[in-house]
């Protein structure tokens, strides 16, 4: 693994925030560049149009808002043309679909490829997407259901000639991930893959949420490099060095791999994370395996 590897894995990594964190919203213009993609995080009880005046701040502060749009809360196909316009009127062209935490589907759509079958987000000029993906499982669907619905998203993408991606869910070691990569490359999807990694945070906040999402086996890899569950969840801080490490290592040696990018879920520790990030894209930071910039 050499620098150039590294970088070329976070040249125009993402970050994520939710709808609520306004006061981050001010700062972005201190901790990214310009033009980063920040995701909005969909949250049940927050209303679009709370998602939409913090995609306008975040705009204005010179970044790029992707909306997530959870599509089992969307009622019917005038709802999500008005919540499509309302974003696309600030200039974004980008946007994240999810199922979203909706147990009862608020109307006829009940997957995120309706969504993107429907030809609504051309109809708003938003030609890009990204869609969930899961190399751990989800607690909601079964492995072959996911596998056939990422397959249906990589068939409509080809054929409406839309510029989708697939997200990960965040994960704590690499081997998940690039097990799963493998798979759904010979099961045929050619959808770009930015993996989702925790933020610079702490460990017992990272278990808490990687619990709530079935995340397993990287979630154990996680308990082996902090020496076990207790220590785990009384560490001051984590950082997904040799995730990120052994991911460049794995791309680097495989031209065919998927894996294009990072997405970071900074868990409220944006500064932290979008810091340590570019510290480690730009060299100044190192990573297991990869020769000190200073050597």
């Amino acid at each position: 693994m050499t620098a150039s590897d590294v970088a070329r894995l976070l040249t125009g990594f993402s970050v994520e925030i939710t709808p609520r964190e306004t006061a981050n919203v001010e700062r972005l213009a201190e901790v990214l560049a310009p033009g980063t993609a920040v995701y909005l995080t969909f949250l049940p009880r927050v209303p679009w149009e709370q998602t939409v005046a913090v995609a306008r701040q975040v705009a204005a502060a010179g970044m790029r808002p992707v909306p997530h749009l959870a599509v089992r809360a969307v009622p019917d196909r005038d709802t999500l043309r008005r919540m499509l316009a309302d974003v696309a009127a600030l200039g974004v062209d980008d946007v994240l679909l999810v199922a979203g935490s909706v147990r009862t589907p608020a109307g006829e759509f009940t997957e995120t490829a309706q969504v993107l079958d429907s030809g609504c987000l051309e109809e708003a000029g938003i030609r890009r997407a990204g869609v969930a993906g899961h190399p751990e499982g989800s607690p909601d669907i079964g492995p072959a259901a996911l596998a056939a619905a990422l397959a249906a998203k990589d068939r409509i993408a080809r054929e409406r000639g839309l510029d989708v991606r697939v997200v990960t869910q965040f994960c704590f070691a690499a081997d998940p991930i690039l097990a799963w990569e493998r798979r759904i490359r010979a099961a045929g999807v050619t959808l770009p893959v930015h993996v989702g990694l925790p933020g610079v945070t702490s460990p017992a906040r990272l278990l808490k949420f990687g619990l709530s999402c079935g995340i397993g086996p990287s979630l154990q890899v996680l308990r082996k490099q902090t020496g076990g569950v207790l220590k785990l969840a009384t560490a001051p801080e984590h950082r997904p060095a040799e995730t990120l490490a052994d991911l460049a290592s794995a791309v680097a040696a495989d031209p065919a791999c998927l894996v294009r990018g990072v997405h970071f879920f900074p868990f409220g520790a944006l500064a932290d994370t979008a810091s340590w990030a570019a510290d480690v894209r730009d060299g100044r930071a190192d990573l297991p395996g990869r020769p000190s910039a200073t050597a």
